[in-house]
């Protein structure tokens, strides 16, 4: 467990190719934004490169949520038909 105290930016960029890779096996675009969290974590990391590997865990994990968040809102959105008054 040693390697996560030592987690760096480019790992995270890694972690977020993957991902985004793997939504071409898996369409839906779940995995598309996991990957965009990670890839935010690792901006944020190299731009902050001493913040701790417990704090990177929790951001990525809250990124992700609110990025699904927003993906479901926005889906119901778009799928709803515009109340057609007239």
């Amino acid at each position: 467990m040693g390697w996560l105290s030592h987690i760096l930016f480019w790992h995270w960029w890694v972690l977020a190719a993957v991902l985004i890779s793997l939504e071409i096996l898996r369409p839906g675009f779940i995995f598309l934004w996991l990957g965009f969290g990670a890839a935010a974590v690792g901006f944020l990391l190299l731009v902050f490169p001493s913040t701790p590997a417990r704090a990177q865990l929790v951001l990525f994990g809250l990124l992700c949520l609110v990025a699904l968040a927003a993906w479901r809102y926005y889906r119901r959105s778009v799928a709803q038909p515009p109340d057609s008054a007239g």
